[in-house]
């Protein structure tokens, strides 16, 4: 092993360790190597899921994280060894390669994987998943299913980490009418019993101070601060 990648790895596994720490939604299951080359996380954050052909929630997700030979210039492998129903996941894959840098920490990546899990991120434009892509399209106003925060500055010991998005680009939501659910999903009433949101309450305009972006944000995040999915600066979201 080169010194040049064993120092990366080195940092990394000590960058995943501390945040893993200090995060109450994503734990360390597993770290393979000396340094570790293969990650197993556990994220704790609310999701989506196919079971039985019927759409409902999922709390809890494990992932593999797999750092290749040419790790960081090519992206790390990244798995579900849980199922989730995302435009951007499927059972063999994690889409993470279309914005990976090698400038790129791993933790980074980490939060960006909890961030789609939540669907704060998601790009309905090339899914994995077609019929998660189409499911967004006609819910986006229930989005995200979990405004929490995958940056650990954001949270307190005594409460539950702090909402804030990945601020991917939403578009406004469609007029008050009930959208359908996605072929083979539960019918919309099983759905919303689940306990998917289905808040509809305006969104909340904000455009980041750093690089200009706009984003339509959840209004259960006023008052907080979230991260611009084009260039991470912190967005202040407006109490009122």
């Amino acid at each position: 092993m080169s010194a040049v990648r064993l120092r990366r790895l080195t940092a990394d596994h000590a960058q995943i360790q501390e945040y893993t720490r200090r995060h109450a939604r994503v734990r360390l299951i597993q770290a393979a190597g000396d340094p570790p080359e293969r990650y197993q996380l556990e994220y704790r954050v609310r999701s989506l899921r196919m079971n039985g052909g019927e759409l409902g929630e999922a709390d809890t997700h494990l992932v593999e994280i797999h750092l290749p030979l040419n790790y960081p210039r090519t992206p790390p492998q990244c798995r579900m060894l849980s199922p989730v129903f995302h435009p951007n996941i499927a059972p063999h894959a994690i889409c993470v390669g279309d914005h990976w840098s090698a400038g790129e920490s791993l933790q980074s990546l980490v939060m960006r994987i909890g961030e789609m899990l939540a669907y704060q991120s998601y790009n309905t434009k090339s899914p994995l998943n077609g019929e998660a892509a189409r499911w967004v399209d006609q819910n986006k106003h229930r989005l995200p299913l979990d405004p929490v925060s995958m940056l650990v500055e954001e949270q307190t010991p005594a409460a539950s980490p702090t909402p804030a998005v990945a601020a991917a680009a939403m578009a406004p939501p469609p007029p008050a009418a009930a959208p359908g659910p996605p072929a083979g999903a539960a019918p919309q009433g099983e759905t919303a019993a689940a306990g998917i949101p289905g808040e509809s309450a305006e969104p909340v305009a904000v455009k980041c101070p750093k690089c200009d972006a706009r984003y339509n944000l959840d209004p259960r995040l006023r008052g907080r601060r979230v991260r611009c999915k084009s260039c991470e600066g912190l967005i202040v979201v407006p109490a009122a």
